[in-house]
């Protein structure tokens, strides 16, 4: 059965009208669909409404306003009164409205519940066996809905400055001076430039202990990370062939420094999906969080961003939606992000430059920390792949860090990208 409680319900409402000024932001919080019974529900909307108008509550102001409103009848006016002379406990208000959330996200998984019994139901009964993934995905929505619904009332003010100030500045690298955890970086390009190379390096360099672009090992001699690959455009024989070098290379330097081989079996995972994902899509979400779950990356290598939904590129409530689907993987496992787009083909109207930020939608200039471009440098030899690239910042970092401002196309043996010579005099990795 639904959970309540209408003695709660009954007691914020009367202290509300005894004591407006006081009690009013408590009340406030209490989000309109968490009030049961249908009149309390009614009666909270019309006193929110005063109180946000900066109207005085009491039981006169409450019934005038009723009146003015249509709602008013006989029933309803001694109602108020009751409220207002009924026990209550004003020091009490905030563990009445904590209830009345809680309780109303009892009632969400209730419901999510029922739902998620249905689909499985049906689903066996149809023979669909990948309907329990999206039941699930969208149960999981649920939950966490309900988590942020019961909130408490009365929680810790926000920390003021002083107390942000006295705390110890201290980064939690994944690649020192490049990467932290949690941080997203996209990657831009023009079709054939090497972007999709360029992220496999980044990828693999990571899972075997390496900086990406110097080579050096990082850390300790058992140095590595977990990078789970969620590919949504390239098949197992494209993939194979690309990471086969690259991880070649790895192991060869890891040699070289006399540091132990990598087992590519733990540090790296694969998850293709060469007919695209539609993460617009609980069942798709589905499975990519089933993927980061059973990896436990700390590096998602996801995309390429065009092929993650079905809807237009320029859409740009899509590409919202499609940002917190991937913040909220993000968050919930602790990974940084790496994803690549294709740059779109506006020009520098000055120096004719084509420009590197994400093809489609503007709202992709915002969202991630780190935002490069791949661009073909005016001194390339000119052949259809270039070997010398110019690195473009498209989105103002919100740190200094230590990316290369040019690549150039390694020689078999060697990392596919290696850093123009000015990386190694300007390099300044942090602490």
């Amino acid at each position: 059965m639904p959970a309540y409680d209408v003695a709660a319900e009954m007691a914020l409402l009367g202290a509300v009208m005894a004591k407006g000024e006081e009690v009013g932001p408590v009340l406030l919080s209490v989000p309109i669909q968490a009030w049961w019974v249908p009149k309390h529900q009614m009666l909270a909307g019309v006193i929110g409404d005063m109180l946000n108008r900066g109207q005085a509550v009491d039981p006169t102001t409450v019934t005038s306003q009723l009146q003015a409103d249509g709602k008013l009848t006989s029933e309803l006016g001694v109602y108020v009164i009751t409220l207002y002379q009924a026990i209550y406990m004003i020091h009490h208000v905030e563990s009445y409205a904590e209830r009345l959330c809680s309780l109303w996200a009892h009632r969400s998984i209730q419901t999510g519940a029922v739902k998620l019994r249905q689909r499985l139901d049906s689903g066996w009964e149809d023979g669909d066996e990948a309907d329990w993934r999206q039941a699930l995905a969208e149960f999981r929505t649920t939950v966490e809905d309900a988590e942020a619904i019961a909130r408490v009332p009365n929680a810790e003010p926000p920390m003021s400055i002083a107390e942000l100030l006295e705390g110890e500045d201290r980064h939690d690298w994944l690649i020192p001076g490049l990467l932290e955890r949690g941080e997203r970086f996209v990657l831009t390009g023009g079709e054939g430039i090497g972007k999709s190379v360029l992220a496999s390096q980044i990828a693999a360099c990571m899972a075997g202990g390496l900086h990406p672009f110097t080579g050096n090992p990082l850390g300790s001699r058992g140095w590595s990370l977990r990078v789970l690959i969620a590919d949504a455009e390239n098949n197992e024989r494209q993939t194979r062939r690309r990471y086969r070098r690259i991880i070649r290379v790895v192991d060869s330097v890891r040699e070289q420094h006399a540091v132990s081989r990598v087992d590519w079996r733990d540090v790296m995972r694969v998850a293709l999906r060469p007919e695209g994902l539609d993460l617009l899509s609980n069942r798709d979400v589905a499975w990519l969080e089933h993927a980061v779950q059973a990896s436990s990356p700390d590096l998602l290598v996801l995309g390429p961003l065009y092929r993650l939904h079905h809807v237009s590129e320029n859409d740009a409530e899509a590409a919202r939606k499609l940002q917190h689907v991937i913040d909220g993987i993000r968050a919930r496992h602790g990974c940084a992000v790496l994803t690549e787009a294709h740059a779109g083909h506006a020009t520098n109207q000055t120096t004719g430059d084509r420009l590197m930020r994400p093809a489609g939608t503007s709202a992709w200039l915002r969202w991630p920390e780190f935002g490069y471009g791949l661009r073909r440098n005016k001194h390339d030899d000119g052949r259809e792949h270039p070997n010398l690239v110019d690195v473009v910042a498209w989105r103002g970092s919100r740190e200094e860090r230590a990316w290369p401002q040019s690549l150039v196309r390694g020689h078999d043996g060697l990392l596919p990208w290696r850093p123009g010579p000015e990386y190694y005099t300007n390099l300044e990795v942090a602490a």
